[in-house]
């Protein structure tokens, strides 16, 4: 049976053992040689240098002067005279005259048409005016017929008359003398007053019969110019068998094929007037209101830029942008057609004597925001508020924050993240 002595020096630790204080000096020296490799790992080799170039960012300076506010848009030019050309009988295509792209003139023919039922109608109408003129001709005659009749009656009835005043005038003379009796006298009296008023009667009726005469002739010439009328417009209708447009330009598009059958008043074509173009520019709504016509504008077309003025601006807003029409001022370079794509800027403000800075990446316009600004040494650069004003796509003003002749970050900030508070950081010149 083990002894109590032997008890004691088996659960009990010898006190001041030198092997295991070693140890445990040893497990922490190698603890502290690893954190130390693993820091200069991580810095030496991992993160060689902490500050950032600057060549791997994009500065600007600050300036004070004329800031303008432009707004950019792209587009296509647009005719400003164009035409639709409808057919105005119905028909056949017989054949097409013109094609897309062809310049034509006022008056050329697009296409022709086949309606027999049409020219027949232009046959008819003629027919029906040589009978009206031929009627009206046989009336005319009648009419020199019936005024000589009333005429004739008028100069009998006058002869009449200046016989029997004859008569009563010698009678009177024979009464006095007691030549002829006094029923003679008498009877000669009232036949010549009967004489008079019959010849007075006979003048009514002539004055009656002009007038009826008159409205005769014009009732006659009325069914004249009705026929005549109608002749225009059967030939009118026959001649629109030929389509043609009644404005120069370019045919931009037929829309109908040989044999097909066409309506009338549809649509054939379309002409455009090439030599008059304007610039349609679509310009993002957030910058829409800024833009009103009188404005002055820069159109590039063909590489080349063109001054111009806006004249219209789109009230509705279709795709997130808004319509606007720009006039050139000057000519447009050789070779341009409608559709042609261009790209426009229009100068809406001029800021004068206003701080103003190449737009920061993220910033917004008449919002506050923050910009890296490098210190005089140019060792390093310091997280600054400012307050933006209006801008443009490349320049934005500057109202509060910074001053004449600082130099900011412009490019992204987004390689920072490892320069602590992000509120300096370290730069370097390689």
């Amino acid at each position: 049976m083990p002894s109590e002595a032997d008890d004691y020096s088996m659960d009990r630790p010898r006190e001041g053992d030198p092997r295991r204080l070693i140890r445990q000096i040893g497990w922490a020296a190698v603890a502290v040689v690893a954190i130390i490799l693993f820091i200069v790992i991580d810095r030496v080799w991992l993160r060689p240098d902490s500050a950032v170039a600057l060549t791997d960012v994009t500065t600007a300076t600050v300036e004070r002067g004329t800031l303008a506010i432009e707004v950019q848009g792209a587009g296509e030019l647009e005719p400003v005279n164009e035409r639709w050309i409808a057919s105005e009988v119905a028909g056949s295509v017989e054949r097409i005259l013109a094609r897309a792209g062809e310049t034509v003139a006022a008056g050329d023919g697009i296409a022709r048409l086949i309606n027999p039922q049409v020219r027949q109608s232009a046959v008819a109408a003629r027919l029906q005016l040589a009978e009206a003129t031929a009627e009206h001709r046989r009336r005319l005659a009648e009419f020199t017929d019936r005024r000589l009749a009333g005429e004739a009656q008028i100069l009998a009835r006058q002869a009449d008359l200046e016989e029997l005043e004859l008569q009563l005038e010698a009678e009177t003379e024979l009464l006095e003398r007691q030549a002829v009796s006094e029923i003679d006298y008498r009877s000669t009296k009232i036949r010549t007053e009967r004489a008079r008023a019959e010849l007075a009667f006979e003048e009514r009726r002539f004055e009656e019969l002009q007038s009826v005469l008159a409205a005769e002739r014009e009732a006659s010439e009325a069914r004249i110019a009705e026929r005549e009328s109608a002749l225009a417009e059967a030939e009118r209708l026959a001649e629109g068998l030929l389509v043609t447009t009644d404005i120069a330009g370019t045919l931009r598009e037929v829309l109908v094929e040989t044999g097909q059958r066409v309506n009338a008043g549809a649509q054939v074509a379309r002409v455009v007037d090439t030599a008059v173009l304007r610039g349609l520019i679509r310009v993002p709504e957030s910058y829409a209101s800024r833009v009103v016509p009188g404005q002055p504008a820069v159109v590039t077309v063909l590489s080349q830029e063109v001054p111009g003025m806006v004249t219209r601006v789109d009230p509705a807003v279709t795709q997130n942008s808004v319509a606007v029409d720009v006039a050139f001022e000057a000519e447009l370079p050789v070779g341009v057609r409608p559709d042609l794509s261009i790209r426009a800027t229009i100068t809406v403000a001029n800021l004068t004597d206003v701080l103003f800075v190449r737009r920061p990446l993220g910033v917004r316009e008449d919002s506050p925001g923050e910009v890296f600004r490098l210190a005089t040494d140019g060792e390093s650069a310091g997280r600054v508020a400012v307050r933006f004003g209006a801008g443009t796509l490349r320049h934005i003003e500057v109202r509060d924050g910074l001053d004449d002749g600082d130099t900011v970050i412009v490019s992204s900030t987004a390689g920072f993240d490892d320069q602590g508070s992000l509120q300096q950081v370290k730069l370097k010149r390689r």
